[in-house]
């Protein structure tokens, strides 16, 4: 995703906030939403559009800025074709493992048609730390077992140092670019 401010306009967008509202539901939303992510809360973001719900005049049910963020989430994200095209070439298991919540990055990964090519999908929340904590890299080896393991990621210390730490190769993307240059060295 290339802007995140894009998803959360377009999510302020569908419930009505705009302007110095929306300005002040996202200050909160922020603030509230990285420490409860942080923590492994079962629902950062309800909380946090509760907290930037606070500070505003008017009410915004929580429940339909949660949706409108995932389905604007889905709406701004872009998979290259590339990514596609690598993973149905592929004739061993692939993994997700990632810091996201479980319920959001397996509907995600269903919305861009990427369920089809995964076999398991390790969360931070499902194992109780973020990488680069070595549990996740744990749990997803003895998931998808394998002699050589490759992570490719968007992020050089959760992901790439993580992995190298566990002992896995990696693979650094900075955006759809960088994507065929990571796919040659896979």
């Amino acid at each position: 995703m290339d802007d995140y401010g894009a998803v959360l306009e377009r999510a302020c967008g569908a419930v009505g906030l705009s302007g110095a509202a929306e300005t002040s539901f996202l200050a909160a939303y922020h603030e509230t939403f990285s420490s409860r992510f942080d923590a492994l809360a079962s629902e950062p973001y309800r909380d946090a559009a509760r907290a930037g719900n606070e500070t505003i005049d008017r009410s915004v049910d929580p429940d339909a800025f949660v949706d409108a963020l995932f389905d604007a989430e889905c709406v701004e994200s872009r998979v290259p074709a590339v990514v596609h095209e690598t993973l149905a070439g592929l004739d061993h298991p692939v993994g997700v493992l990632t810091n996201g919540l479980s319920e959001w990055q397996t509907a995600k990964l269903a919305h861009h048609g990427l369920d089809e090519h995964v076999d398991e999908i390790v969360t931070s929340e499902a194992v109780g730390t973020h990488k680069p904590d070595p549990a996740p890299f744990a749990v997803a080896a003895e998931r998808l077992p394998a002699t050589e393991r490759w992570l490719v990621g968007d992020d050089r210390t959760a992901d790439v140092a993580g992995a190298r730490d566990a002992g896995w190769r990696a693979v650094h993307v900075d955006g759809p670019a960088s994507v065929p240059e990571a796919v040659e060295q896979l």
